[in-house]
């Protein structure tokens, strides 16, 4: 039996509830026999400073502590393992991922690649001298001063075998998040992987190929979350959820079965998006779906293998409108050699889509993360080579929690990937781009301000239909 603890590493934008990455993590290594704690250090209440969470992982003496890199916050992550190099350290998250050798120059013993639930429990199990460190698929590690990195680990198709996540719950500390009693966490996954090939996107953890669980398996999860939490609502966490019309019938009618509604959200391609899908989805709940578009411009579209049409996204918006169903519609700016007239037509398309979309999101501008085709294809040309390493980490600032118009209007607006000018635009396209920022933001306050508006005697208020 090996000690595990599993850190979530400071972060300026703060999380709110238990991580369900860790939950798999946690129930998996219980489930075959090891001992798990675990500290959220993103949470507004957990300790954030080095004492403290050394501290925290020195009462629990464990054989091996588990650190979750992510791209935007590496440099701070990398700082902390320096602080605990007394402790076997192993990386995990899409960072270390993609950036295994990386991990492991900066001082860690161990990194894992992908999916990490089987993983990690056999490396707890080799540290309590059950198997080999050579056995283990997706495995890099430190092998007397030399990085060795063991073949890739296939993902798994059979996600129904994995421990449930809901078991780990009582490891996380209601305080970290200001509350008095076990919190569920936001969402859950009724699947793994996106098939798309969006050149912005690595996708290098969970992988290209669609894999899900079996419907009963996600209803089940569904009437725990009503039943021990009164949960009223909730996300799908899926790369993309609406892939297979019969995969969503049968999983909306699950869900139907459980009795008392659920209200969710998720995020869906729109090519997988048609009226009969998203009224099954509505049926069964859905009350939001973010729609992945990224640009309005029909030549971009294809130059970023989004694999839709502007006209699809208009219809899609259309039957959610109908429907009842709120649609956020993704955009994002900057891309590299976008044209003005390319940045025009993404502009113009928020008043087309104004009547009938739910929002915009809030930032947008294209950065290149490791391992993407953007990255790959750019990273020389514009000098950007490891940028998350050399340059001051992007200063995304936390979401306001109440809506505020002066907040809103900054949230949407601020965007640190503008000033940082990856693909060296012109100042006029900088420009540019930063009313674009603001009018997402102007738009998206003036679409919630029109849903808020009571109804005229006879008239249905929007998005009521």
């Amino acid at each position: 039996m090996a000690r595990v603890f599993l850190l979530n590493p400071p972060s300026p934008e703060p999380v709110r509830t238990p991580l369900l990455s860790f939950c798999h993590l946690a129930s998996a290594l219980r489930e075959r026999g090891h001992e798990v704690a675990l500290l959220d250090a993103s949470a507004p209440f957990a300790p954030h400073d080095t004492a403290g969470i050394r501290a925290a992982i020195a009462a629990f003496a464990p054989d091996l502590v588990g650190l979750h890199l992510k791209t935007l916050h590496v440099q701070p992550a990398y700082a902390l393992a320096a602080e605990l190099a007394d402790h076997p350290l192993v990386a995990g998250g899409p960072h270390a991922t993609i950036c295994a050798a990386e991990a492991l120059a900066h001082g860690f013993r161990y990194a894992i690649r992908g999916e990490g639930e089987d993983a990690l429990c056999e490396l707890a199990d080799a540290l309590d001298g059950k198997r080999e460190l050579a056995t283990i698929a997706g495995l890099s590690w430190q092998d007397r001063g030399l990085a060795r990195h063991n073949p890739e680990r296939p993902f798994n198709t059979e996600l129904d075998r994995l421990a449930p996540p809901l078991t780990a719950l009582d490891l996380f500390d209601p305080a970290w998040y200001g509350a008095t009693a076990t919190l569920p966490p936001a969402g859950l996954l009724s699947s793994r992987g996106c098939p798309a090939a969006c050149t912005f996107c690595s996708n290098d953890v969970t992988g290209r190929r669609f894999r899900y669980r079996s419907a009963g398996s996600v209803a089940a999860e569904v009437a725990y979350l009503r039943d021990r939490f009164a949960l009223p609502a909730f996300s799908f966490f899926d790369d993309s959820f609406a892939v297979g019309k019969r995969r969503v019938r049968e999983l909306c009618d699950a869900i139907v079965a459980v009795g008392t509604p659920s209200y969710w959200t998720c995020t869906a391609h729109p090519a997988h998006l048609d009226r009969d899908v998203l009224a099954d989805m509505k049926r069964a709940g859905c009350t939001g779906v973010d729609l992945g578009m990224e640009s309005a411009d029909p030549g971009m579209l294809v130059r970023i293998g989004k694999g839709v049409t502007v006209e699809r996204v208009l219809d899609v918006l259309g039957w959610a409108q109908e429907l009842g169903i709120h649609a956020v519609v993704n955009l994002m700016f900057g891309w590299p050699d976008e044209t003005d007239s390319e940045l025009a037509a993404t502009i113009d398309f928020m008043d087309r889509a104004a009547p009938l979309a739910g929002g915009f999101n809030a930032r947008g501008v294209v950065v290149p993360y490791p391992a993407t085709q953007v990255y790959e294809r750019e990273h020389e040309r514009h000098g950007f080579t490891g940028w998350w390493l050399k340059e001051p980490p992007l200063a995304y600032v936390a979401f306001p929690q109440s809506w505020d118009p002066a907040e809103i209007q900054r949230a949407y607006a601020d965007d640190p990937a503008l000033d940082r000018n990856f693909f060296h635009h012109p100042p006029h396209r900088i420009e540019r781009i930063r009313e674009a920022l603001a009018k997402k933001a102007m738009v998206t306050m003036a679409i919630q301000q029109r849903r808020m508006e009571p109804a005229l005697p006879g008239v249905p208020a929007a998005g009521a239909r």
